[in-house]
């Protein structure tokens, strides 16, 4: 329970590597008319999600990942969950902070799901990394990059609504749908990750029990 504690004080910890680089980047949206979609890709998928995603895999991988007590598969996506609770937290309290608690309640139902979807992405992997010896860098690296994927897609389509050259050609409605897929798709790989995680789990305890049955 304490590395656990631990795992979400990082996290909350590693909202500021990810906030420096951001600051140190022009922020597409202070001028929206002047930039490009390919800067706003840019922000998104670089900027932004690599440097947040990224925090939170260093937390994963130096502190969690080496512990005694990371000692199966499924807590790979524990750790991270908590890890990106941690980081969550901060960052809901600083919207909360700039615009009120309205947006920060509304955040409570997508933005928050949405940093605790991209985890499980990337500790499912990690947790498959520790107890293989094959293509364990490269796991390592899929896990970075999925979360990478799923949360720079995300702030993409969010991003676009405040460009009005883009809203000219494309609906708030259809950008939103956009953050919606990115978020909805995240949360199935999500939910299937765990599944997977825990079926070994679950077969373990069926053969468990069908020992104790046969020994009567």
């Amino acid at each position: 329970m304490r590395r656990l504690v631990i795992s979400f004080v990082l996290g909350m910890a590693a909202t500021i590597p990810a906030l420096l680089a951001q600051l140190l980047a022009e922020d597409v949206r202070t001028e929206p008319w002047r930039h490009s979609i390919l800067s706003y890709a840019w922000y998104a998928f670089i900027i932004v999600a690599l440097s947040e995603e990224g925090s939170k895999f260093l937390v994963l991988r130096f502190y969690a990942y080496p512990q005694q007590t990371f000692n199966e598969p499924f807590d790979g996506i524990i750790y991270s969950v908590m890890i990106g609770m941690g980081f969550a937290t901060v960052e809901n309290l600083e919207y909360v902070h700039q615009f009120g608690l309205e947006t920060g309640f509304s955040r409570f139902f997508l933005a928050i799901p949405a940093h605790a979807s991209f985890a499980v992405l990337m500790g499912y992997p990690m947790g498959k990394a520790k107890f293989t010896s094959r293509h364990r860098a490269w796991l390592m690296c899929q896990g970075l990059l999925i979360a990478v994927l799923f949360h720079g897609s995300y702030d993409f389509f969010l991003f676009l609504q405040q460009n009005r050259e883009v809203t000219k050609y494309f609906s708030t409605g259809i950008l939103s749908f956009g953050t919606f897929a990115s978020f909805y798709i995240a949360v199935r790989l999500a939910m299937r990750a765990i599944r997977r995680h825990r079926k070994p789990d679950e077969e373990e305890d069926d053969f468990e029990a069908q020992e104790e049955e046969s020994t009567y």
